[in-house]
């Protein structure tokens, strides 16, 4: 019997759901939101967003309009005191548990810490994050961590993006301890729980079928690190964005069938695929 397994850890995460719906009812509302950058990394989740009316912009300087959205990976401090000042009715839609981490790193700021943020330079969740304090790095690999080797610190916080991969934060912290010489040093696993409970389900489905479909956006970086985590447990593991990247694969060769996805990929696309499979004679099986 070919069969597909489907994980129970699927679709949008608590926060995703929360800052697309809040979007959809606030466009139904007010006809017409802007915002700076995608709120969510999935281009069918935006492209129907933007069909109701949502306008993205690449910059604060270019935003028009009255209603401003702040998508879910959050801002930083100074671009939303720029949008008060120009009177936008604001709508906050950041993450509650990246809101955390903004508090935090406020607290920390205060406390005369440096604080070293792990994760991607150019993500909009650690740029957001990062306008939240004072006397900040980000580490994205071992070697900035020997910008710092020499230096002599007082007080070091760590902090991680919340999409990173456990395994990878421990290995980037065990270099953090061993180089950056301070007086005092706090770590912290400011990863996300869905994240690490993602990742490790992944693991388990892998190991179980033939081939893997990730499901979710080509931009979203947990939909990302779970396609590379697959791939090392699987040799045919596929990243799937669209319904038409299906076709691209022939599953004449596959009997078993595991279907994940990252937490910003809609429910309507995961049924669509798993219809798609039952068509072609798969049986989904818990």
């Amino acid at each position: 019997m070919k069969k597909i397994i489907v994980a129970k850890n699927i679709g949008f995460c608590f926060g995703v759901k929360r800052a697309v719906e809040t979007t959809e009812e606030l466009l139904y509302k007010l006809k017409s939101l802007s915002t700076v950058g995608d709120v969510v990394h999935n281009p069918l989740v935006m492209e129907k967003l933007k069909l109701k009316g949502l306008k993205v912009y690449n910059s604060i300087e270019e935003v028009k309009g009255k209603f401003f959205l702040i998508r879910s990976h959050g801002l930083p401090k100074n671009q939303i005191e720029k949008l008060k000042k120009l009177n936008f009715k604001i709508y906050d839609m950041t993450c509650p548990f990246v809101k955390k981490i903004h508090y935090l790193v406020e607290d920390l700021s205060n406390k005369c810490y440096t604080i070293l943020i792990v994760g991607n330079k150019n993500h909009p969740e650690v740029l957001g994050i990062k306008g939240y304090g004072r006397n900040i790095k980000i580490i994205e690999n071992k070697q900035d961590i020997l910008k710092h080797k020499h230096k002599k610190l007082d007080r070091v916080a760590v902090i991680s993006q919340t999409t990173l991969n456990f395994d990878y934060y421990y290995d980037i912290v065990k270099n953090i301890i061993e180089m950056v010489k301070a007086k005092e040093m706090l770590v912290l696993n400011t990863i996300c729980k869905v994240t690490e409970e993602r990742e490790k389900e992944s693991i388990e489905i892998t190991k179980k079928v033939d081939t893997v479909l990730v499901l979710g956006g080509k931009e979203s970086s947990n939909t990302k690190k779970l396609f590379k985590i697959c791939k090392k447990e699987c040799k045919y593991c596929f990243l799937v964005e669209n319904f038409s990247d299906l076709s691209k694969i022939n599953f004449n060769n596959f009997n078993e069938v595991g279907i994940i996805s990252g937490t910003s990929t809609p429910n309507f696309f995961i049924k669509e695929v798993i219809e798609y499979l039952k068509k072609i004679g798969y049986k989904e099986v818990s």
